[in-house]
This record gives C-alpha cells, structure tokens and sequence, in this order.
C-alpha cells in the first residue's frame, strides 16, 4: 500500500505552475462551452423565436432527463477506483478504465437507442410528444452519443493530461458551434439537433481514444487476461450514478416541468436567465477536477487534516470570485439581454440576477461534488442531492401556481431558487466536519 500511496501523490502533487495552467485551461474551457451555449441560444431565439426556440430546449431537456435513467457515468467510479486497482499488477488500472469506458458507452448507446424506440412507438399510437418527433428523436440520439465522455474525462484526469483535456473541450467546442449554428441558418432547427448528433459522434469517438492512450502511457498497457474487478466498486457506482443523475435533474429537470405545465416560452425565460448563473458554474467546477484526485489521495492517506484543508481553502477565494461576478453582473445584464437576445427579454433582469447569486452561492460549494465520494460517502451525495433537486422543483410549481405569465413565474422561480442554494451552501458546510470524520 505504501506504493500505492507515493503513485498517487506522484499524480496529484504537480508543481504550483502545473496546477494554475490546468486551472487556467479547464476554466477556460468551461467558459467557453457555456459562453458558445449561449451564444447558440441566442442565435436560436433571434431566428426562430421564443415558442419554436422553447421546442428545441424542451426536447433537448426531455432527452436528457431520460438519459439520468439509464446513463452510468462511470466517470466518477474509474477516478476512485483505477488508481486503487492500479496497485495490485502493472497495468490493472488501465485494464479497469477500459472496462469501465467500454460499459459506459454499451449503456449510453442502449438507453439512447430504448428511448427512440418508444418514442417512435408512442408516435404511431397516437400519443404524440409536446414537441416535434424529429426533435425529441434527435435530442435522443444526442445523449447517447455523449453518454462516455465523463469517463473519458476521467481518463485525462487519472493521466494527469488536464490540460490536454482543456485544449481538447476548446477546440470541440469551437468546432461544433460553427457547424450546428451553420446548420440552423441553412436548415432550421432539425438541421441545428442533427448537426449537434454528427459532431457530438465524432467528438465522443476521439475523446475515448485519446483518454485510452493517455492512461495506457501513464499506468502501462493493459494485460491480456481479464483481472478482478476491487470490492464495492459496483456499489459505488450505482449510488454515484444516481446522485450525478439527480443533481443533473435539477437543470434539465426543472426545464422539462416547466415546458410540460407552463409550455414552450417558459423554457426559453428560464433558459435565458439562468445562463449567467450556469456560466459561473461551468467555470468554478474547474476545481472539483482538480480537488477529486487529491482528496481521493488524502482519504485512501487517512489525512482527514489534509482534505478539510483543501475545502476550506478552496471555498474562500470561490466566495470571492462569486461576489466580484455578482458585483460586476449588476450594471451590465439589462443591456446585455437586451443586445444578446433582443429588448423584450429586458423583463427578465431582476430574475437573471437572482439566478446568478444563487449560483454564486453554490460555487462555494461546488466542492460537495466531489468530496463525499472522496471520502468513500456517495449515499451522502445522494441523499443531499435528492433533497435538493425536491426542494427546486417544488420553487417551481410554487411559482407556477403563484405568479402568470412566462417573466412572472420566471422571476418567482428565481427567488425559491435562491432560496434554496442558501440552504444548500449553509448545509454542505454544516456536513463538512463530520463527513470528513467519517472517512
């Protein structure tokens, strides 16, 4: 075990300069993915407007809320557990990442492949969707493409290639907005979805190239006969599947609710207005990819000492960070909406702004990803998940039932969600000490 440890402080302790590069890359790409999203929301809203640009959102939101049955996202479980396997034979740790991209992608393709299946079922039953069938077909084909990229993130991760990774979202980033906004200015907004399906295959083949190299590179080749798989390796990943699908409901979950009780347009409001917030998001969780591999070290370690650390200090400079956004948001987001999306959705201001702060307050937090899976706790996550993705969708039925209109109810929503990610915040530091306890 001795070894095992020295290999994984081997990974996760680069110099200081590696760390702020992978930090400046990795934000760099979130902020990119989430600045070309909703660019590619503005463009959709411009050219179809906010009815036709809410049926595409929807479905998409549809897609993805079945994809949080069926996906595996392994992603988590290889980054615990190949570093573990890793120990007992050179090159059991990339046969286990192999293994794990492998039955990541059967499971994606398979429930993208079921959910076509009954929606076309469905089609020819008479119980036709709240969107175009072609729509929710393509929506659902999409999930299944990208269904193995968080493992093939992991890969880059275990490898210590994060900034490759960075470099890799950048440029697929850049290259897919070109090529689905191009499709939607020549074919409309099937054109734009099956444009998203094309990339999206071709992006995700690649991914799971490069990440099999890069582990194979850094822990060895694989050896040819089939090795045992760690104990409660199974356990671990069904209990964090199911906790990443509910945390992800909340975003696609509450889009689904709202198209399918307040119609398309809601969708496009509340699309619109939580874009800052996500943005913010999408940039602060560059530290969960760095903080997992460590805290992970730290725990196997036993240095409890080690891992509050590592919390503590990353939570205040994301308190910082998500005050200056906040700050800066303030005198800049009414024009904005007006530019971006045009001078009706300036109503929507108050209600972006309040998004935004309830993300800032999650950003620092946004370690609670991560940490209770460091520490071997995923029944945690789950269950704070839950609690969570209940306590949002209920801010949205309240505000359905509370306010009329698309900015009204957007704006109440907005308010309950605040509400929420204080609770959360304040929650996840209460749990901090005696989580770690626990490990």
């Amino acid at each position: 075990m001795t070894d095992l440890y020295t290999r994984i402080g081997a990974w996760v302790r680069p110099t200081a300069r590696r760390q702020m590069r992978d930090f400046a890359v990795l934000g760099a790409a979130g902020q990119v993915e989430a600045g070309l999203s909703l660019a590619a929301t503005a463009v959709l809203v411009r050219l179809t407007g906010a009815t036709a640009a809410g049926e595409v959102l929807l479905a998409q939101s549809m897609a993805a809320v079945w994809a949080l049955l069926w996906d595996a996202r392994l992603g988590d479980t290889a980054q615990r557990f190949v570093p573990v396997q890793d120990a007992g034979a050179a090159g059991a740790g990339t046969w286990l990442f192999a293994r794990l991209l492998r039955v990541d992608a059967v499971i994606g393709l398979a429930g993208a492949a079921a959910g076509i299946t009954l929606a076309t079922a469905a089609g020819r039953t008479g119980l036709s969707p709240p969107v175009p069938a072609a729509l929710l077909l393509l929506a659902l084909a999409y999930q299944g493409a990208t269904s193995s990229r968080g493992t093939s993130a992991a890969g880059f991760a275990i490898a210590g290639r994060l900034e490759m990774l960075g470099r890799l979202r950048i440029g697929l980033a850049v290259v897919g907005c070109a090529a689905t906004l191009t499709a939607l200015v020549l074919g409309g907004p099937v054109a734009y979805l099956a444009a998203q399906v094309s990339v999206a295959a071709v992006a995700t083949v690649w991914l799971a190239v490069l990440a099999r190299r890069a582990v194979t590179a850094a822990l060895g080749p694989a050896p040819r006969e089939p090795q045992r798989v760690p104990a409660g390796l199974r356990r671990f990943a069904v209990t964090t599947s199911a906790a990443t699908s509910l945390s992800l409901a909340s975003d696609n979950g509450i889009l689904t609710l709202a198209g399918l009780l307040g119609g398309p347009a809601l969708v496009t409001y509340l699309k619109i207005a939580a874009a800052p917030g996500r943005l913010f998001l999408s940039t602060v969780s560059t530290v969960t990819a760095q903080l997992y591999p460590r805290l992970v070290a730290a725990a196997v370690r036993g240095d409890t000492a080690a891992v509050r650390r590592d919390v503590v200090r990353a939570s205040l400079p994301l308190a910082v960070l998500g005050a200056a956004a906040a700050g800066l948001a303030l005198p800049l987001t009414r024009p904005a909406l007006a530019l971006v999306y045009g001078p009706a959705y300036v109503t929507l201001t108050a209600a972006t702004l309040v998004l935004l702060a309830a993300g800032c307050l999650r950003g620092t937090v946004v370690w609670a990803k991560v940490l209770p899976l460091a520490v071997g706790r995923p029944g945690v996550r789950l269950l704070a998940v839950a609690v969570d993705g209940v306590l949002v969708a209920a801010a949205l039925l309240f505000a359905l039932h509370l306010a009329g209109g698309p900015p009204a109810v957007t704006l109440a929503y907005a308010l309950g969600s605040l509400t929420v990610a204080g609770l959360v915040a304040a929650g996840w530091f209460a749990l901090l000490r005696p989580l770690v306890g626990l490990s």
